[in-house]
């Protein structure tokens, strides 16, 4: 009989998007506590160089490079600097996410385009460049999606980044069941409103701000505590789990 199986990543080489601040930061840390190595991309370089080095102090590496998930190239100059360092990738942690809150009615095409951009097209690009590479070297992986509550769920001056996200969740299912053969594990975690100097920004509209009464436990999520469950997702402890959507939402949308 099989022995119970560890929720530890050691030595596992995990990429994070997005990875400067907020959600990002606190996957990248988490992911550095339980053993990982990590490449971290995000446009901002210089923050996710900071975590980096912040993650390094766990004993692993840690390496920062640009990324602009809104480039395919982009996204296959990052990957090629990645497999160059580490030799292969383990975890993708599509964690890049964009949004402006706003009524339907007043949004342009300018900004549609990068909400879409950023939370679907650019997830889809890490994620089938990154499976290529688990495939061509017959290594197991897993492939996590940072989607959203209202992915799972309609809400308001959301509508845009709400479909964008939505799409990355139908993606998690379909991909899981694609590549389930080659022992890629693909799956979502759909946060609640969570503290991130994006959450702060939108919260200056107090019509945005009216949503926060709709948590059934009463306040926002910690960003360590999205992180929690992507550790799990990434470790060996989840291998049998694929194609679905973990809500770390506080019970919104649980009626």
């Amino acid at each position: 009989m099989a022995g119970p199986l560890r929720f530890e990543l050691t030595d596992k080489v995990v990429v994070v998007t997005g990875a400067g601040r907020g959600i990002g930061k606190a996957i990248a840390e988490s992911c550095a506590y339980y053993g990982a190595n990590l490449a971290l991309g995000s446009r901002t370089v210089e923050e996710s160089a900071a975590v980096a080095k912040a993650c390094a102090q766990h004993g692993h590496r840690a390496e920062a490079w640009p990324l602009d998930v809104q480039s395919v190239t982009s996204i296959n100059t990052f990957v090629d600097q990645v497999l160059a360092t580490y030799g292969q990738i383990d975890v993708v942690v599509n964690n890049a996410g964009y949004n402006v809150p706003k009524p339907a009615l007043q949004y342009i095409e300018e900004e549609f385009d990068q909400i879409v951009d950023i939370n679907l097209k650019g997830s889809f690009f890490m994620a089938t460049r990154v499976a290529q590479s688990m495939i061509d070297r017959g290594i197991p992986g897993s492939i996590i999606m940072i989607t959203s509550q209202v992915g799972v769920v309609g809400g308001p001056l959301r509508s845009i980044y709400g479909a964008a996200k939505s799409g990355a969740g139908h993606l998690t299912r379909s991909l899981g069941v694609e590549w389930a053969p080659h022992k890629i594990t693909v799956n979502a975690v759909a946060p609640t409103f969570t503290r991130t100097p994006m959450l702060e920004q939108a919260l200056k509209n107090p019509e945005f701000a009216k949503n926060l009464e709709k948590v059934p436990m009463g306040r926002t999520a910690e960003p360590e505590e999205i992180a929690g469950a992507v550790v799990y997702l990434a470790s060996d402890a989840a291998r049998m789990v694929t194609g679905q959507v973990l809500c770390v939402d506080g019970g919104f949308t649980a009626p």
